[in-house]
């Protein structure tokens, strides 16, 4: 069945809206004891970029979390011991965080280190639905290159010989301290918390208040907000990389200028 760009990302921004991101931030927020590297057997982007980008299998967090386990392995004799093996590998850390009980603690911590991750690509994936979508409106044929093996170096998507990088930024300052490659674009990805923006932009006690109203103008102008708290980017921010991609200077300008805006600083 042939893809249709506009459909996608209809049906796309319509499954992350359905994720319920308050629950899961309240379950796993201070969980986060599995950070360090992984065996290879673990690492889940091959699993969520043939799910959400080859196949469109638009699964919750819980039906994807369930298949990757239990695809992991043959047998759960094997699931248990690459536990077991990433426990061991890190034991000194973990004799502080596991209090005897370590495959479940492990287990936890690794389920919600997978949510993370897992919402980290979404948000990748929805710059380059959004991608595909505004050149199938504008009639350029440009193909947007995004999968795991990519991810695992670094580019969360690449078009013509550019890539790009999803750089989240929840704070003003950090739009303007995004670490800029040779040959790929850092996109800044505003995770604001508006009501706290909104809150600053209007209080007697802070000295910049207009850093803070440009900053919100900013955000407005490039995402969207779902209702779930997904943001989302909007048309106005890939289109004028989309119009420029064959010249990668003009590309990191633009870019370097939308992370001054988010900064407050236009």
């Amino acid at each position: 069945m042939q893809k249709i760009p506009i459909d996608d990302l209809e049906k796309y921004r319509k499954f992350l809206q359905g994720i319920p991101l308050s629950t899961y931030r309240e379950k796993f927020k201070d969980i986060k004891w599995v950070e360090q590297d992984l065996v290879p057997a673990l690492y889940p982007l091959t699993s969520i970029y043939k799910n959400y980008r080859e196949t469109q299998r638009f699964l919750d967090f819980e039906e994807w979390f369930d298949e990757f386990w239990s695809g992991i392995n043959a047998s759960q004799r094997q699931k248990l011991a690459d536990l077991k093996d990433l426990v061991r590998a890190h034991r000194k850390f973990y004799e502080d965080k596991i209090n005897g009980d370590s495959d479940n603690k492990v287990f936890l911590g690794f389920k919600a280190r997978m949510y993370r991750t897992w919402v980290s690509v979404l948000t990748q994936l929805d710059f380059c639905y959004l991608f595909k979508s505004i050149c199938a409106k504008k009639g350029k044929d440009l193909q947007v290159e995004c999968n795991a093996e990519l991810d695992s170096k670094g580019i969360d998507a690449k078009i013509n010989n550019i890539g790009f990088q999803i750089a989240k930024i929840s704070q003003r300052k950090e739009a303007l301290k995004i670490v800029r490659k040779s040959r790929v674009v850092t996109i800044p990805y505003a995770v604001f918390d508006l009501e706290e923006f909104r809150r600053l932009s209007q209080s007697s006690r802070v000295k910049d208040k207009s850093g803070y109203q440009k900053a919100l103008t900013s955000f407005e102008k490039y995402f969207i907000q779902l209702k779930n708290g997904f943001v989302v980017f909007k048309e106005d921010y890939l289109n004028p990389i989309i119009a420029d991609i064959t010249d990668i200077e003009k590309v990191k300008a633009t870019a370097n200028k939308i992370s001054s805006e988010l900064a407050g600083e236009k």
